[in-house]
């Protein structure tokens, strides 16, 4: 019997061989970490078992939501490049993204800051010569060994449009999507995340207003010493750069249930090489995502007393504040927050900040110091405010009285709201 024609074709053609997917060993073994456990993917596992896998520490742990995050040492590799920042973000317990930041001009710009004694400082243009340098090295070594592992790659983009968008090199295998994102003079990342997260609706799902609202109120804690405070807030941990602006939007928008990302907000808003973003450029970056999930960024007037802050601090929405400080003024709220833990005796306390308040005008505080927190609480009998910086556990909740706040204040106030 005679095959048609078509068969005959088929049957003397040489169909190419398709090359078997690398094994969790081989993947493991090429990014010289432990990134995958041999059964199963990340999504199933535990993110505290990850974590520590990784050796990340806890960052932040809230209802529902959790991140670890490392700073590596100097001489850390994964996929033969040096990792900057390694981030894991979880919900529910489990890990719903695995960030790895190669070059960027925020970590990788910085280092000077962490050269011992007697070492050269670099001129700024050594420094930005150097970065930009590192991020083509990262993007052409990253590709090189991810397309040796798992084969060519497909060109696809996402984000919310306008400046929050990145364009990736994808790579599917074994139930993660493996993104490369490479901005030209701002970062090289590795983003691993679940396929469906890109396949689906990649419109992030907008919470409702009235259970954002019940959310946001439910962590309103009324303290019986006066306090008001916002618990529960994300921690980013802006490292040893200057991103205290984008990582402190990140927080404000995560604790409205708003997928963020310190990296790519500083890209968008046009953060200087090493650190400084203007307020204003991180807020209209993140004006448009904000409108996409029925949030406005309203500008607060007013001075940053008890009376101002308690509409928002009341509903659960803290407010971004730009402030002048210095060591000498760190210095004075760590001590005088430490301090403010073992009080019992509450108008005795009250008391005790007279002399502060006297002598808030002669405060040191730094015109060149810029810095941007977020206030989250106050005492209206004690005349004091709350604040939250972006530098990891431990600075969730610091204290200063009214009359420093308003001397330290730049009158720049914002928040994401309805």
């Amino acid at each position: 019997m005679r095959l048609p024609a078509f068969c005959l074709f088929l049957a003397g053609t040489a169909v190419p061989a398709i090359a078997p997917a690398p094994t969790v060993r081989q993947i493991n073994e090429a990014a010289s970490q432990p990134l995958f456990a041999e059964a199963g993917t990340l999504w199933e596992e535990e993110a505290s078992v990850v974590a520590k896998r990784l050796g990340l520490p806890l960052e932040s742990s809230t209802p529902g939501d959790a991140s670890y995050r490392l700073y590596p040492p100097e001489d850390t590799l994964l996929f033969g490049r040096r990792p900057q920042s390694v981030a894991l973000s979880a919900q529910e317990g489990k890990p719903v993204a695995l960030n790895i930041v190669f070059a960027n001009k925020g970590d990788s710009f910085g280092q000077v800051v962490r050269r011992g004694p007697g070492q050269r400082v670099p001129r700024v243009s050594e420094l930005l010569r150097d970065y930009r340098r590192a991020i083509g090295e990262d993007e052409k070594a990253l590709e090189e060994t991810l397309g040796r592992l798992l084969g060519p790659a497909k060109t696809e983009s996402a984000g919310d449009g306008g400046r929050l968008k990145e364009r990736f090199q994808r790579r599917d295998w074994n139930g993660h999507s493996l993104l490369l994102v490479s901005v030209r003079d701002e970062y090289v990342a590795l983003r691993i995340v679940p396929p469906e997260t890109l396949d689906g609706d990649r419109r992030a799902s907008r919470i409702p207003d009235e259970v954002i609202r019940a959310r946001l109120k439910e962590r309103v804690e009324h303290r019986s010493n006066g306090d008001t405070v916002i618990r529960d807030i994300p921690m980013v941990d802006q490292g040893p750069k200057g991103f205290c602006v984008p990582a402190t939007m990140e927080r404000m928008l995560r604790h409205l249930g708003i997928p963020s990302d310190m990296y790519l907000l500083a890209m968008a808003a046009g953060t200087n090489p090493g650190g400084g973003t203007s307020v204003a450029d991180v807020i209209a970056a993140v004006r448009q995502t904000a409108q996409r999930q029925g949030r406005r960024v309203v500008t607060v007037s007013g001075r940053p007393t008890p009376s101002v802050l308690a509409t928002w601090i009341e509903a659960g929405i803290p407010v971004l504040w730009a402030i002048n400080t210095s060591s000498a003024i760190d210095d004075l709220i760590n001590r005088r927050t430490k301090e403010r833990r073992e009080v019992t005796d509450w108008p005795a306390w009250k008391e005790s900040l007279k002399p502060a308040r006297r002598s808030a005008r002669k405060l040191a505080r730094e015109a060149d110091e810029g810095h941007v927190c977020l206030i989250t609480g106050f005492n209206a009998e004690t005349g004091e405010i709350a604040l939250s910086d972006s530098w990891g556990p431990g600075y969730e909740e610091r204290w200063v009285t009214e009359e420093e706040a308003e001397e330290i204040s730049q009158g720049s106030m914002a928040v994401v709201s309805w």
